[in-house]
């Protein structure tokens, strides 16, 4: 259900990342080239996906931190590795498998099953680490399980073009775009979305 929390939390993920894409379009447009439809769909569609995943994770906010008095670390640490297998860990890798599975079918860079996991591992690794502001649990084991559903993704990606033969056409028109659009995804979440301020 759309209201005001997740139409701000929506907005501060996504203004960063219309501003560098706004800004790759220009600098298209001067060196004669154009940006694809269908590709910024895609992108939009990728961006939603991150938001969701967002909403499901806590994210950690800048707001956690200057909202506390005493410790910076507020949430618990789990380095012990499959402390916590259950279905919070089968709920975990089943979230990042459309991440594995996106990657490779938007951008073309990202066909190699490596750059996509480092990847994918790279998204999951932000997240723990916001969650070291919040209440949340930085663990471990929800590193392990999200790169593992980013390679099952992937390789639902590879059984999808096998049989279907689809891949996307459509050229990025910056270089390293899905780790600059989550990057940006992260820090307008984490600077510019504070549910507090609404109160």
């Amino acid at each position: 259900m759309l209201n005001v929390f997740t139409l701000y939390s929506l907005a501060s993920m996504l203004l960063p990342c219309m501003v560098y894409q706004l800004i790759l379009v220009v600098k298209a447009r001067r060196n004669g080239q154009r940006c694809q439809a269908v590709h910024v769909i895609w992108i939009y569609i990728f961006l939603i996906y991150i938001w969701m995943v967002f909403q499901v994770t806590g994210i950690g906010l800048l707001g956690d931190i200057l909202r506390t008095d005493t410790d910076l670390i507020l949430g618990g640490v789990n380095f012990v590795p499959f402390d916590s297998i259950g279905i919070g860990y089968i709920l975990n890798v089943v979230m990042c498998m459309p991440l594995g599975f996106l990657l490779p079918l938007i951008w073309e860079d990202c066909r190699k099953l490596g750059k996509t996991v480092m990847i994918g591992a790279g998204f999951s690794l932000l997240i723990e680490i916001t969650q070291l502001f919040n209440y949340r649990a930085t663990d471990i084991d929800d590193l392990t399980a999200n790169t593992l559903g980013v390679l099952l993704g992937y390789f639902i990606w590879k059984i999808f073009v096998r049989l279907f033969g689809i891949r996307l056409k459509a050229r990025a028109i910056g270089k390293q775009e899905a780790i600059i659009y989550i990057l940006l995804s992260v820090a307008g979440t984490f600077l510019l979305y504070d549910p507090y301020l609404l109160f």
